[in-house]
């Protein structure tokens, strides 16, 4: 018994030292084949191609904003020896690429489609780790059967092979990225956000809108999302992702999704407060005194700005009544309490205009879900 025991351990040595031999070598193997100096040399001689094609946009304040997020992402990767390069393009549809070497390109109108710092976080990290893990240059090796040394060989000569280079352009400007490579910047993205302090809800958000876009807008340019067909995967790994790390997938956080707001008219001595969703009225109450309206409104918009969830189902918005107040409760949480002498101005009792309040806030939701319908829990249908 003593001398099988003696085996199986013997054995189990063995095929550890194999192991990690196997992956030593591997390892080393990678190393051997990368040249980060060649990299950057290639990728300053690819943007400089890029740039005469494409005008670089010179805002201030965008130019800020994806330098800020993306080098705090970069630093969050630990890849020192690499340094990289955020810029904006002139370029039709919202659309982002990166080239090896560290460059990192946003077209303008990718603004016109982000809700969130996160969001552009989210993208951001997502190039940034297609150059992490070499992604371009291995994908061209994949279609090429080149050697990744051989193929930066080729593209930094005076005159590099035409084919080379042009199945490395094709690759990064339409990310023409295999699904493993896919699955391992996405992996890795959300990784980087977290590290850096970004809601990484934001990468899942972006994903989601330009699917729904695409659904319902066929012949809007959506760049970064046309050379994805396996865009709906993704959205659900991401997801999945998401959830195994325990993050709470709180969407209102990374977008303007069902945005709280209320505004204040007086006419004939009356202040009347209105709170809305997305600019529709979801109630209203009139006052003679500012003053007592405006801190019930404020309280309430922000009980409602705190609870409203897009996954709400109808029985979590109730209406109850207890004597003469009347309370609006979402989730079991207080939005706000009336009585009758509250609403008398409105003509109406203060269980009726929360009544209202409630059916309102359904229709909104019902509405939001029509227009983004990605999976979510609950049912919005009485």
């Amino acid at each position: 018994m003593r001398k099988n025991r003696k085996l199986i351990n013997k054995l189990v040595s063995v095929i550890v030292f194999l192991l990690m031999t196997f992956l030593l070598v591997n390892f080393n193997s990678f190393s051997a084949e990368r040249d980060l100096n060649k990299e950057q040399k290639l990728g300053k001689k690819l943007s400089e191609n890029i740039e005469k094609k494409y005008e670089v946009i010179e805002d201030s304040n965008q130019n800020s904003l994806i330098a800020g997020i993306g080098n705090k992402l970069a630093e969050a990767s630990e890849m020192r020896e690499m340094q990289f390069h955020f810029r904006i393009l002139k370029k039709d549809g919202p659309n982002a690429f990166s080239i090896p070497g560290g460059y990192v390109y946003v077209t303008y109108d990718l603004f016109d489609y982000i809700h969130s710092d996160d969001e552009l976080a989210g993208i951001l990290a997502h190039e940034i780790a297609h150059v992490i893990h070499n992604h371009a240059l291995k994908q061209t090796r994949d279609n090429t059967k080149f050697t990744l040394l051989t193929i930066l060989g080729v593209l930094l000569t005076g005159e590099p092979d035409v084919a080379v280079l042009g199945k490395l352009t094709t690759i990064t400007l339409l990310n023409q990225y295999s699904r493993e490579y896919e699955e391992e910047a996405d992996l890795t993205a959300i990784n980087l956000l977290i590290k850096a302090g970004y809601n990484s809800v934001g990468f899942l958000t972006f994903l989601e809108r330009l699917y729904t876009r695409e659904m319902f807008k066929p012949g809007v340019n959506l760049g970064i999302f046309q050379t994805h067909p396996e865009t709906e995967n993704r959205i659900n790994y991401v997801k999945d992702m998401l959830i195994e790390k325990g993050i709470d997938i709180d969407r209102r956080a990374t977008t303007d999704y069902l945005k709280v707001s209320s505004k204040y008219i007086l006419k004939d001595s009356f202040y009347t407060g209105v709170i809305c969703i997305d600019d529709v009225p979801v109630l209203n109450l009139t006052f003679p005194k500012r003053e007592e309206i405006y801190l019930k409104m404020i309280e309430t918009s922000q009980n409602l700005d705190k609870f409203l969830s897009i996954d709400l189902a109808p029985y979590e918005i109730n209406v109850l009544v207890e004597g003469t107040a009347t309370t609006l409760l979402i989730r079991n949480n207080k939005i706000i309490s009336l009585d009758n002498s509250e609403t008398i101005y409105l003509k109406k009792t203060a269980e009726e205009v929360l009544h209202e309040t409630k059916n309102k806030i359904r229709q909104v939701l019902w509405e939001f879900r029509l227009n983004m319908p990605f999976d979510i829990k609950g049912n919005l249908e009485d």
